[in-house]
């Protein structure tokens, strides 16, 4: 049985249905408090489940954002930093940063700002 090379097992799971998921960064797994503002709306609270240098998901109770809606986020009191909206499940919003985080920003926020951090 010959071994198929990589990128053709992709292209096989994709086809299958599979949720194949690409990072070009680690993230990391955080619980903090933060909030959006998309244009022209109000303030809404939320909990960021993980960051990385170029994005964040978060969980919104009631979300009905829509994938590519701008918006300002605030993680803790980092921000506003603004993003746009790449997926959304639910109520599980994956954003992706226009400007990637700072290393030691990522870094605070990885350490210090999580509720989970000891």
């Amino acid at each position: 049985m010959r071994c198929q090379p990589r990128r053709e097992k992709i292209l096989i799971a994709q086809k299958q249905g599979a949720t194949i998921e690409t990072r070009r960064e680690d993230r990391h797994l955080v619980h903090v408090a933060g909030a959006y503002r998309a244009r022209q709306s109000g303030s809404r609270q939320i909990w960021i489940k993980d960051v990385s240098e170029y994005g964040c998901r978060f969980f919104d109770k009631f979300s009905v954002l829509r994938v590519g809606t701008e918006v300002l986020l605030k993680l803790g009191n980092i921000g506003p930093l603004e993003a746009h909206v790449r997926w959304r499940e639910g109520n599980i919003v994956g954003a992706e940063f226009v400007t990637p985080l700072h290393p030691s920003v990522l870094g605070h926020i990885a350490e210090f700002m999580s509720e989970d951090a000891g």
